[in-house]
């Protein structure tokens, strides 16, 4: 089976950056950017998210270890945890819609396996796999409490909808990005690779099982954040870029990182004036 992740000794180097992010009337603001993984350099730091405000949760290869292993920083106190510390592999930190669990991407050891776990927040348990059924899981995003979007690693890769409560699963469409936003209505955001030069966002009604086109992406770029009035900011080289679909009719450039030494972003995530990016070595 292919892999979507790979051994920890050829995880690409990268740092996370922190910045201020705000938005006044149509303009935005990003500043103040500030290395946060200090603790972890010229390792592996990657997939960050934030649960909420102060706490943000990634993936990291720590010094010592060989495989990839859930960290969390907490921004108020200027500290950071490791979460998870199993032979395993996890990536893909996401909160659940209960808060109660954050969900991740296990690789079993010494394989290409890729599941679904759930772990409690408070570290309290042990994990459990969500769909023992599933394999070959790359990234995922929840759409509500029982049904959770995945991308499936395969040729091709393609996007599916399961219910953690029927264990039922149903394919959406082939050709998918690793990007997968779900807003509050449910709907699912994805980047949908129809040929080498035509990558495009499009967006996902389970409620109707309806497929919308919304905007080419700025470049081959495939990561993005979704914004609650539902903007989705998205990075193209070293600079930011914004697109809302109820009004916008092209993408608004809206910042530069190359002052931080950033020249290609991906993965990037947003929790109030917070930015958390990316920054390969």
């Amino acid at each position: 089976m292919l892999s979507i992740h790979v051994a920890s000794g050829q995880l690409p180097k990268s740092d996370l950056i922190l910045f201020d992010f705000k938005k006044v009337n149509s303009e935005y603001f990003i500043t103040k950017g500030t290395l946060i993984n200090k603790f972890n350099l010229d390792s592996y730091n990657n997939q960050p998210s934030f649960f909420n405000a102060l706490n943000i949760y990634f993936t990291a290869v720590a010094p010592g270890k060989e495989q990839t292993d859930i960290f969390a920083i907490d921004l108020l106190r200027k500290k950071y945890w490791q979460v998870t510390d199993t032979p395993d592999g996890e990536y893909s930190p996401t909160l659940m819609p209960t808060k109660r669990h954050f969900s991740v991407i296990v690789q079993e050891e010494n394989t290409n396996i890729q599941r679904l776990w759930q772990f409690p927040i408070d570290q309290s348990g042990l994990g459990s796999d969500l769909f023992p059924g599933i394999t070959g899981v790359g990234y995922h995003t929840w759409v509500d409490r029982e049904r959770v979007a995945m991308f499936i690693v395969g040729e091709p890769n393609k996007l599916i909808l399961a219910n953690r409560n029927t264990q039922e699963q149903k394919t959406i469409v082939e050709e998918i990005g690793r990007g997968l936003k779900a807003n509050k209505r449910g709907l699912i955001y994805f980047v949908h690779k129809v040929n080498d030069e035509n990558w495009i966002i499009k967006r996902y009604d389970p409620s109707n099982n309806k497929i919308s086109t919304i905007v080419q992406t700025p470049g081959k770029t495939e990561d993005f954040e979704l914004m609650k009035d539902e903007t989705i900011i998205m990075g193209s080289g070293s600079d930011l870029y914004a697109f809302n679909p109820d009004f916008s009719k092209e993408w608004v450039k809206i910042g530069s990182l190359s002052e931080w030494g950033i020249e290609n972003i991906t993965r990037l995530s947003i929790f109030g004036e917070k930015l958390v990016v990316v920054s390969k070595k």
